[in-house]
């Protein structure tokens, strides 16, 4: 049976099911239950998109649909999601200032981003506090990898960022009035 992402703990309307393409090849329970985290097909090490910071490449060929890593998450408590463009935003629903902040596993927190033009995407389980990372396109082994800052439209540490890629399409990556 084909995974409905509509099911997910986090629910119908969360950033998870916009996240979720039906040509992502998901892994079983089984596997994620073998190794919570998973970085075999990528490497860590000087961007070639931004100068002076660090990005994740690609160490094997990647086809359309495959996953390219997963991991854990992490929440950071008391630190605001607004202040800092280091981390991810852990929730499908808050905006505000106590928005849930997370730190992730394996090399996630080097994706740069290319906004809506990236190649991968990032399918975050709030809940389970968990990621997976998939690719968006077939992806030659040593391409950067990129994904969506899902939170950047409505982040105000992200505004270097907006400035640079443009703002995110899709009303999920808007920013909700309070």
């Amino acid at each position: 049976m084909a995974y409905d992402p509509k099911t997910c703990a986090d629910g119908p309307d969360s950033l998870h099911a916009h996240a979720w393409e039906p040509f992502f090849e998901k892994p079983t329970e089984e596997e994620i239950a073998k190794n919570f985290v998973n970085t075999s097909k990528v490497v860590c090490k000087e961007s070639k998109i931004v100068p002076g910071a660090r990005g994740v490449f690609a160490a094997v060929d990647i086809k359309k649909g495959e996953i390219v890593e997963w991991g854990i998450a992490v929440i950071i408590p008391g630190l605001s999601v607004h202040s800092s463009d280091q981390f991810y935003t852990w929730t499908s629903h808050d905006q505000g200032p106590s928005a849930p902040c997370a730190t992730v596993s394996g090399v996630a927190l080097f994706y740069n981003t290319e906004g809506d033009k990236s190649n991968c995407r990032c399918v975050p389980y709030h809940t389970e506090r968990r990621f997976e990372v998939y690719a968006l396109q077939d992806i030659p082994a040593g391409a950067e990898l990129t994904i969506r800052y899902d939170s950047m439209n409505w982040r105000e540490s992200m505004a270097e960022v907006r400035g640079i890629v443009g703002t995110l399409a899709g009303s999920h990556n808007q920013k909700k009035d309070a």
